[in-house]
């Protein structure tokens, strides 16, 4: 993957001069610009003096995924240009004399040239990679010190499913998801101690979504990319007893009607689903997994069995701040619906899930039946091979004898 960037000073944006030293920044971004280029420099950066950080206007690659860097010649990456992934987007506008190209395979240049464009990719390398955008991005995971995402980043990249980022970016554009109906997992490494904008992120969000959350602990002295569960199931380690603390959340889909009440001469908004109660269990911007179980008997009257079941799985496999009476609740429904919770498990071949409810709740040799018969048909051999050993071991396989 290649970017095509530019760098952020304090006089502005580029390195336009002139004006206040600290151009329009906020005070935060002006001490920040202080204290970077020490930091920036122990990173081999090649930059000016007064840069603070890296802006990309554009990403080109053959992959559908698109893993932005923490930081490019040095610099932190702190801001998305808008449209940036969006298929609609005039990126010549937003491009100015010196912009540079990034590439993730080749090395920072010594030191800046007059033609900073054709650093370090080449404008071969530039003709042969697309542009990732549009129907072409499926997975995208944002920088660590990403604070501002510009106004319709990823406008409608309707193919786009897997998402990851960090809750310290709090400046969104406008309608950055717009279009984005097929986002199906997010991501979201948490420091619970500072402004997050997980609530903003949901609130764009109306789908069904999988919600991985990783507070600040989950990442210290781990690979991120561990838990990050971008290829399907969370990685194993997540549930183990040795893991980092991790929740495994659903947020159920929401939309709104609007019906009209012609007596009244008025519109009245009706909200179907109780997405929305869900996606508004924060205090402030903080998210609050009291209340969020607390709305458990909401979910098992307006949603379907299948997704209840995902819901109770995914806390008690993952029991951040799970309180006791809540875990009661949760396991007591999935010792009633084992069979929809295991059934969604092998269709999807969450293995980590199948084995947890084995483990913890009694599955009798008719229910395996008929997970095996789902195994089957969805072709999940490691299901078929995992349940015919649970057959076994219980006793349910035996031999018909039959005396003339």
């Amino acid at each position: 993957m290649i970017c095509l960037c530019e760098y952020l000073t304090r006089a502005g944006r580029g390195r336009r001069a002139g004006g206040d030293p600290a151009g329009d920044m906020p005070a935060e971004k002006t001490q920040m610009a202080e204290r970077t280029p020490s930091a920036a420099n122990a990173h081999g950066s090649c930059g000016p003096e007064n840069a603070y950080g890296v802006r990309i206007l554009e990403c080109r690659s053959l992959d559908s995924l698109a893993a932005l860097p923490d930081r490019i010649n040095g610099f932190p990456v702190v801001e998305l240009a808008p449209y940036l992934f969006s298929a609609y987007g005039n990126r010549e506008d937003d491009v100015t004399a010196e912009a540079f190209w990034w590439s993730e395979t080749a090395e920072p240049p010594a030191e800046r040239t007059e033609n900073a464009a054709a650093d370090p990719a080449g404008p071969g390398l530039r003709q042969e990679l697309p542009a990732l955008c549009g129907g072409r991005l499926e997975e995208l995971r944002l920088p660590a010190h990403l604070e501002k995402v510009g106004a319709y980043a990823f406008y409608n990249c309707e193919k786009l499913k897997r998402l990851e980022l960090y809750s310290t970016t709090i400046d969104w554009g406008a309608g950055v998801f717009t279009g984005c109906f097929g986002v199906e997992q997010v991501t979201i490494h948490v420091e619970e101690d500072r402004k997050s904008c997980m609530r903003e992120v949901l609130a764009e969000l109306r789908q069904t979504l999988e919600v991985f959350y990783l507070p600040e602990k989950a990442a210290e002295g781990t690979d991120p990319r561990q838990h990050r569960g971008m290829q399907g199931p969370a990685a194993e380690s997540c549930a183990s007893e040795d893991a980092a603390p991790s929740a495994r959340i659903i947020f159920p889909e929401f939309f709104e009607e609007a019906v009209e009440n012609t007596p009244a001469r008025i519109l009245v908004t009706e909200t179907h689903g109780c997405g929305q109660k869900y996606r508004n269990a924060f205090v402030s911007t903080q998210f609050q997994f009291k209340e969020y179980d607390s709305l458990f008997p909401h979910v098992q009257v307006q949603e379907p069995e299948t997704l209840v079941a995902r819901l109770a799985l995914g806390r008690l496999m993952y029991p951040y701040r799970l309180e006791e009476r809540y875990a009661d609740r949760y396991l007591e429904y999935l010792g009633e619906h084992a069979s929809a919770a295991a059934g969604w498990a092998v269709e999807n071949g969450d293995m980590q899930a199948l084995e947890w409810i084995f483990t913890h709740i009694s599955c009798n040799g008719e229910m395996i039946a008929e997970l095996l018969e789902v195994a089957g048909t969805s072709g999940n051999s490691a299901a078929v091979s995992f349940l015919m050993d649970r057959r076994r071991a219980a006793g349910a396989v035996r031999r018909k004898f039959f005396s003339l």
